[in-house]
């Protein structure tokens, strides 16, 4: 008998689903490093993805850039935080076989930092198989 295996795609937007369901994300989207979106889940529109992905890329250039930003080296994470508390995560890793930027909408008041160490393990362990 046959069995069959589920797509890297498919398999990162169910554990996307699954976190995202533990109340921490609004929208968590993957980018390659040339910005191609690889996986995405929405619990609520609250961004358009062109806006996210341009983000992402600044922010990866800018992560190149690392002796702008006090001598940071290997920088894996970047939060954008409005006045209402709501946040914008950007965490920067390897996975696929490629650089990989994970965009995290997070509700205001709502802890994230451990969820999506969780979920970026997850990814990373997809891209493995």
């Amino acid at each position: 008998m046959e069995t069959m295996v589920e797509a890297p795609q498919l398999t990162i937007e169910r554990k996307m689903r699954e976190f995202a369901a533990k109340g921490s994300y609004d929208m968590v989207q993957l980018f390659s490093s040339e910005g191609l979106p690889l996986a995405e889940y929405e619990h609520e529109t609250l961004l358009e993805k062109d806006s996210l992905l341009e983000l992402s890329l600044i922010f990866r250039e800018l992560r190149e850039k690392d002796d702008v930003m006090g001598r940071i080296s290997n920088l894996k994470e970047m939060i954008i935080e409005g006045n209402n508390s709501r946040k914008i995560v950007f965490r920067f890793f390897q996975a696929l076989g490629d650089d990989v930027s994970l965009v995290l909408v997070v509700p205001p008041r709502k802890a994230y930092k451990a969820q999506a160490n969780q979920l970026v393990r997850a990814i990373e362990m997809i891209a493995v198989r």
